[in-house]
């Protein structure tokens, strides 16, 4: 019967020391001790016996180091000198950690370790104790995550490489996902430093929100294992594995080895697996069998062979990311780990047996070699000195970078071959204990002498002679080579990863317009713009169809695209903005602005009078000092080709700032309008009134400080915002002012209004309620429209459906004219029957 464990501080203070308790304890035990997992330390343990009970006292301060320790309790038995990890229970599987406790700036806890259920404890500083314990405890806790967080369909989560690296299968799927699934939400589980494009949210490995994100991922893929097994019933898992097999794999192999201990490991991971990729036929069968595995095949070729399978695939990006020089033909040695040179939990030694120093000396002046050891290796090539024409590339997550580059691959039994093949060049295999790897190490599936695209060196010398004769060697190998691509690369044609998304993932859910030509604008910018646009993406979607039919098919193709542009920008902060376009918008405000503007004095307020003559009009502004009335007067915000004031129009002025519009209407019509304008700032008015007598046309303008809204008889609160002249209804500002509100409708009765011929809004975020309080007069006058749609994020949706709901045929214009913003965007809506053929 195994002992259940108790753990509590002794005379309940835990800095003197813990009380360990077994029930019942083992009767043939004498002696007990704790060793840290690093091996170095052991500390003996006193304990005795009540009865059928051992107790034992745990000292503490020698087991707390600046640094995390493990430590097993093990048992000796019979006094025979041979001490084994003490098994037993504590009546429950979580939390994980079933004893804990702060000691000063550290943590202790007690856990049974997750192989044989065998006592251990663990120490670390304070903040790292508490991180640790919290992922650990989440880990041991994942069959119930699964039961009770919701899956979040749009969630992705990537690991590559147990976390240490973005690369793989899973970046190219990764890199390819961004462009045809970006409504999707990409997480990777990496532990490095690399920045990954698109700056997709990280979780580190084995964290508790690590394995949070894991229960509730819709879409999971690895090219190793997660570290939690199970999966929700609608979860979709793709295993990309890393390579197709030479190497004998899981159930394959007969030797005893790390692989062979961590195969049942993986076999539970795979049960929960809902796709295998495979690069080939070969491959599928292969793989099936080594991992015992049933489920759907996705026979699509490598997606990590993309760039492989063109003729530059990036060549250029990577030397200049690596630093090395352009000029220069490379020479890759990439040899893979040896199971029989463990140091370390999947940690191996690097079994270099390549004199370096000697193949270097033989390399011509134009080649350099590179070596790249395994990412299970510990420590690469270390501190060893290097001649000057080789580099030590081991710290490169991603071995596809360094393939691209290289002219020649030199490897022994790493699959890194078979993905090199895609590029057709030549391969070389440095296999100095073949006949070892074959009989007691791994073992392989293919004939090492006669189904390699390459020939087998087994010395140095004999390396070296194949580097310097590599024409004569690609003839003699051309037709193996052939016949080895035919067999194992065929489906790596610079199209896997796009095969894997459609796949898997399947096609991006939009069918409107105004989605798909918006992610194909969007995507594919600077580093952050794709997190960006899957936010807009996310934001939008469920009503892209209504904004599509309602809006955007509604525009010319140019305004479509100007949309989009603007669109981008505003919700998004994505530029696709024209470069000359920028320049000349910069060029003009800067010239407006050197332009003299003398100081003025209203009402106790200090202002500048600016002349407008130089954006093309005959009239003055008294303004802020900041205003400079460029976008509505010289950039004509609210006015475009085919949609004027004309002489004898009755113009609705919502939103009149300074009177700048009211002054362009009167200057645009020669005087021969009439312009009803709402304004709720006091200083604004008082400026408006000003430049009303100023120019001339206060019998013009009827000047309201009024609320437009959907009801009459109310009141709206305004606050003075930060930006002196302008107002807000958002919290946060100056203080407030209740201005009375009013409808449309109801002002154009009580002043007998028999026209209106354009309605311009410009209110801050409330023209829908000022629009459904101006339906009758809408209906009845059938005016022009020109709506901003820039304060609210739905705005390009609520105003274009409350137009269609008038019943009225209008046409729609999109203009947009302030572009460092995103500001300043209106639809101006034309009645059909005045919009010309």
């Amino acid at each position: 019967m195994r002992p259940v464990f108790d753990i509590r501080p002794a005379a309940g203070d835990a800095e003197h020391g813990l009380l360990l308790s077994l029930q019942p304890g083992p009767p043939r035990m004498s002696g007990l001790r704790l060793r840290s997992r690093d091996g170095s330390r052991v500390l003996p343990l006193h304990f005795h016996r009540e009865g059928d009970t051992v107790r034992a006292e745990l000292p503490v301060a020698p087991l707390l180091e600046d640094r995390p320790l493990r430590w097993d309790v093990q048992a000796e038995l019979d006094g025979n000198g041979v001490f084994e990890p003490l098994i037993g229970t504590t009546g429950t599987t979580i939390p994980r950690h079933f004893f804990q406790q702060a000691i000063g700036e550290h943590g202790i806890s007690a856990y049974l370790s997750d192989s044989v259920s065998s006592l251990a404890l663990f120490t670390a500083p304070s903040q790292q104790h508490a991180y640790t314990v919290d992922a650990e405890n989440t880990r041991a806790a994942f069959p119930m995550l699964l039961e009770e967080l919701p899956l979040q369909e749009d969630l992705v989560l990537f690991e590559s490489f147990l976390g240490k690296a973005y690369a793989g299968n899973p970046r190219y799927i990764h890199e390819a996902l961004r462009r045809m699934r970006p409504d999707l939400r990409c997480v990777w589980a990496y532990n490095g430093d690399t920045p990954i494009p698109g700056n997709p949210a990280r979780v580190r490995r084995g964290s508790a929100a690590y394995h949070r994100l894991l229960a509730q991922a819709r879409y999971r893929v690895n090219n190793i294992l997660f570290t939690a097994h199970g999966r929700k019933p609608d979860t979709r898992y793709l295993q990309t594995w890393h390579g197709t097999p030479l190497k004998r794999l899981g159930y394959d192999i007969d030797v005893a080895g790390p692989e062979v201990d961590a195969r049942d490991n993986l076999y539970r991971e795979s049960r929960a697996w809902t796709h295998l990729l495979s690069a080939n036929s070969y491959s599928s069968a292969v793989l099936r069998r080594a991992f015992r595995y049933e489920g759907d095949v996705l026979e699509a070729g490598y997606p990590l062979t993309d760039p492989l399978a063109t003729a530059d695939g990036g060549r250029t990006d990577v030397l200049r990311r690596l630093d090395l020089p352009f000029d220069r033909r490379y020479v890759l040695y990439a040899p893979t780990w040896r199971d029989d040179r463990q140091v370390g939990h999947w940690q191996f030694d690097l079994d270099l047996r390549l004199d370096v120093a000697r193949v270097a000396a033989a390399l011509t002046p134009d080649q350099m070699l590179l070596v790249r050891a395994h990412h299970l290796v510990s420590g690469g090539l270390g501190d060893r000195p290097l001649p000057a024409n080789v580099r030590d590339v081991s710290h490169v997550d991603d071995a596809t970078d360094l393939c691209v580059i290289a002219d020649v691959l030199v490897t022994d039994y790493s699959s890194i071959f078979f993905d090199f093949a895609t590029s057709g060049r030549p391969i070389l295999f440095y296999c100095y204990d073949l006949d070892q790897y074959a009989q007691r190490i791994r073992g392989f599936y293919l004939d090492m002498e006669q189904d390699l695209p390459g020939p087998i060196a087994r010395s140095t010398d004999a390396l070296i002679a194949l580097l310097a004769d590599l024409p004569a060697v690609q003839a003699a190998h051309a037709e193996r080579y052939a016949a080895f691509r035919q067999r194992f690369c065929a489906l790596n044609d610079g199209r896997a990863a796009a095969r894997v998304v459609e796949a898997f993932f399947g096609p991006f859910p939009a069918t409107n317009r105004f989605m798909t030509d918006l992610v194909a604008l969007g995507i594919g910018g600077a580093a952050d713009d794709d997190a960006r646009l899957q936010r807009l993406i996310q934001r939008y979607l469920a009503d892209s169809d209504a904004i599509s039919t309602l809006l955007y098919e509604r525009l010319q193709p140019t305004e479509q695209q100007r949309f989009l542009v603007w669109f981008l920008k505003r919700w998004a902060g994505i530029d696709r903005i024209d470069p000359a376009e920028m320049a000349f918008y910069n060029a003009e405000v800067e010239r407006i602005r050197q332009a003299e503007r003398p100081p003025v004095e209203i009402d106790g307020g200090h202002y500048v009078l600016q002349d407008m003559r130089p954006q093309g009009h005959d009239f003055r502004l008294a303004t802020y000092a900041w205003a400079l009335s460029i976008h509505d007067v010289l950039f004509d915000q609210y006015q475009d080709e085919g949609f004027r004031v004309q002489p004898g129009d009755v113009i609705i002025d919502a939103g009149g700032f300074i009177g700048d519009t009211a002054a362009l209407f009167c200057a645009k019509t020669g005087g021969d309008c009439q312009v009803h304008a709402f304004e709720l700032l006091d200083e604004s008015i008082a400026l408006f009134r000003y430049n009303n007598a100023l120019n001339g046309i206060s019998d013009r303008v009827v000047l309201n400080k009024l609320a437009l809204s959907d009801h009459s008889q109310g009141s709206l609160v305004i606050k003075q915002a930060r930006l002196q002249g302008a107002t807000s209804v958002e919290p946060g500002d100056g203080p407030g002012e209740r201005i009375p509100t009013i409808t449309l409708d109801d002002y154009v009765a009580r002043h007998g209004l028999q026209r209106v011929d354009l309605i311009k809004m410009d209110i801050e975020g409330s023209e829908i309620p000022a629009l459904h309080g101006a339906v009758q007069t809408i209906r009845r006058f059938r005016p022009k429209l020109a709506l901003c749609l820039y304060h609210k994020w739905d705005d390009v949706l609520t105003i274009p459906r409350f137009i269609a709901g008038l019943g009225i045929p209008y046409r729609f214009n999109f203009k947009w004219v302030q572009l460092p913003q995103g500001w300043e965007a209106v639809l101006l809506a034309q009645p059909c029957e005045d919009a010309g053929p």
